[in-house]
């Protein structure tokens, strides 16, 4: 049920209609501004097995690649603001063991942040090596699909790379990192990784096994037999992450839509105090002109072509979606911060691009 206007309730009816057609189970949404929550809403199932529970404004879900802005590219900003790094400082500094196989220009944070290092897409990096050393010497060797800056292609190792060395540089792992210096001063609940598995009942599910990640992981996995086979429900979805206890640079947080919200609000110059100006512009600005994809700190432009944003963001907007079925973006020119989270990849994954979909979204979503 959505909160708000007749126009709330004909999102909440497309949505019905989408899961329908089998987009995905369920579906939370909400529509903010720097200062409140605006429309809001829920539809369809957290989950379908092993029993339907009905999904709500307070269904938990696992945000995936959202972890990326709002956990990993926000604390390397606030540490860099506390002096602990910079984001320019090179990877091989801050995690000695990094030794690339490829010579040519060192990888900063920063390269690493707007995915511009030329680092692959992704690795079954838990079928490579048991420990972080391990998993980092293994993206070290491994082949690139271009060298450093002149592309940006969209990498989990980035990721996982950069929270490897928040954590090395602050002496805490990621979660209380993320509690300490995010949720914790913000008073923000139902938001971070690894939710008490008395939440259970109040978390979408994802999917049955890991059938869709052990196809994607192929040869290279071929003797890895720690595979999931059971319901994915109250832990992270992501393999690398799971394998990592659920605490990892690239996924793992868990949330509502308004706890999304109560974060996202932060990024807008109108929000509260969190984030100094200077702190903002890193998430908006363009930190690869020319290249085939606009990427700021964590986050994707609008300007990017062909990205989820839609025509009805402007090109100042910056957002970032979630495999699981998770999307946000936040617009500095209509001042709104929209949140889309779903569980498409339960009981199974759907092979379905949803970019069509989140941009459909964002034009009601503004409409209302």
């Amino acid at each position: 049920m959505s909160r708000g206007t007749a126009g709330a309730a004909a999102l909440d009816a497309w949505l019905l209609e989408k899961i329908g057609e089998d987009w995905f189970p369920g579906a939370s949404w909400l529509v903010g501004d720097a200062r409140q929550v605006l429309f809001e809403g829920a539809v369809g199932n957290a989950t379908q097995a092993p029993r339907p529970i009905t999904a709500s404004v307070d269904t938990l879900y696992d945000l995936a690649s959202l972890t990326k802005p709002l956990a990993t590219g926000l604390l390397a900003v606030r540490l860099q603001v506390a002096g602990l790094l910079r984001l320019e400082d090179r990877l091989d500094h801050l995690l000695p063991e990094w030794r690339p196989r490829d010579p040519g220009p060192s990888l900063t944070l920063l390269d690493l942040l707007t995915h511009r290092s030329g680092l692959p897409a992704w690795m079954p990096l838990y079928a490579l090596a048991t420990d972080v050393p391990g998993r980092v010497a293994a993206i070290a060797s491994a082949l690139r699909p271009h060298p450093p800056l002149v592309a940006v292609t969209y990498s989990c190792p980035n990721y996982l790379l950069t929270g490897f060395a928040l954590e090395r540089v602050s002496g805490a792992p990621l979660d209380r990192l993320f509690r300490d210096q995010v949720t914790g001063p913000l008073g923000i609940a139902d938001l971070g990784y690894r939710p008490d598995p008395a939440e259970r009942p109040r978390i979408a599910a994802t999917e049955t096994g890991n059938a869709h990640e052990r196809a994607l992981a192929g040869p290279p996995a071929a003797g890895y037999n720690a595979f999931r086979r059971d319901l994915i429900w109250g832990e992270v979805h992501d393999h690398n992450a799971w394998t990592l206890g659920g605490v990892a640079g690239n996924a793992g947080l868990f949330g509502t839509a308004r706890a999304v919200w109560s974060l996202a609000r932060h990024f807008l110059k109108e929000g509260p105090s969190y984030l100094q100006d200077e702190e903002r512009s890193w998430f908006s600005h363009d930190f690869t002109p020319g290249l085939n994809q606009a990427r700021s700190v964590g986050f994707q432009l609008a300007s990017t072509r062909g990205c989820s944003a839609g025509p009805d963001l402007s090109p100042r907007a910056f957002g970032h979606t979630g495999f699981t079925g998770t999307s946000l973006w936040i617009d500095p020119v209509a001042e709104r911060v929209l949140v889309l989270l779903t569980n498409r990849v339960h009981p199974r994954h759907r092979d379905r691009d949803l970019h069509p979909l989140r941009r459909e979204f964002h034009s009601r979503a503004l409409a209302l």
